[in-house]
Formats: C-alpha cells, structure tokens, sequence
C-alpha cells in the first residue's frame, strides 16, 4: 500500500507532525509540503492524508486550492485528513470548516494534532497577534504524540 501525505506548513509545526505520522505508519509514506513543491499527482496512492496549520481561524489557501482540485480524485481512495491548531476549544469548529463535508465523511481519521510555535519564526503581525490574542511571546510545544499514533494506527489498520 502506497501513501501519502500532503501538507502546508508556513512556519514549521504541520511539517513536523506530517514527518512524526510518517514514522508511525511504516510502508511506502510519501511526504509533500504545498507551499515548496508543484502539486502532485494522486493516481499511485492507495492512502492521501491532507493537513494543514489554522491562521486567522483558517487553513492555507493552497490546502483549500488543492482539496478543490483534487478530491473527486479521492473517491475509493483511504483518505486521512488532519490540522495543527492551539486552540483547544474552536479547534473542531477549524477543522470542520477545513475540509469540505463529503471529503470529511469519507474519512478514516480527522484529528486536530495540537500546535507548536516557534516564536522566533514569526513575522512581526504574527508576533504581534501572538501577544495580543494568546498572550504569548515565547515558543511552545503542543504537538500531541498520543494523537498522531492514533491516527497513524487508524490509517494503516483500517478503525
């Protein structure tokens, strides 16, 4: 079985947490970040998994572009689909809102993984929102390791 995952990542945290899901699957686990490469071309893969990072109560316009594009192409397809996101209480609401709805019932696993925020990689607006809306202006690590297994477990057995 051949799969892969497929992310966008602007500062670093979805790109780990695809890395550390790719660990956990074992097989033949391509891992492509949208925001560096051309999009790929979905025919060889029996399993997708599509995450992307929450900003401003939203997931990457070029997440969204290519689920637009490409998901009549996930029918009969093993399809995952995952966000990096801080906010525990509106994170459900963000990762219903980023993914269409039939993409989202035909899924084996939908998670919300947790965030990380590498404080020094933010741009100024960042910063700035970070201070006023989270009160933060350090880096912080949330990424749950429990839920990626969990979900690594869920795409390769199948529950």
């Amino acid at each position: 079985m051949k799969s892969i995952i497929v992310f966008t990542s602007k500062y670093g945290c979805t790109e780990k947490a695809a890395d550390l899901l790719k660990s956990r699957m074992g097989g033949e686990v391509e891992v492509i970040n949208l925001r560096l490469a051309k999009e790929p071309s979905l025919k060889e893969y029996d399993t997708v998994i599509l995450g992307g990072s929450i900003y401003y109560g939203k997931i990457q316009k070029e997440m969204t572009d290519f689920v637009n594009k490409v998901n009549p192409q996930l029918a009969g397809k093993r399809v995952g689909l995952f966000i990096c996101a801080g906010s525990k209480e509106q994170a459900p609401e963000e990762l219903r809102k980023a993914f269409p709805e039939d993409l989202r019932n035909a899924a084996i696993a939908s998670e919300v993984f947790g965030d990380e925020i590498y404080y020094d990689k933010l741009s100024l607006m960042d910063k700035f929102i970070m201070r006023m809306v989270k009160g933060k202006e350090k880096s912080s690590s949330g990424l749950s390791i429990e839920t990626i297994e969990k979900f690594a477990h869920s795409m390769t057995n199948g529950a």
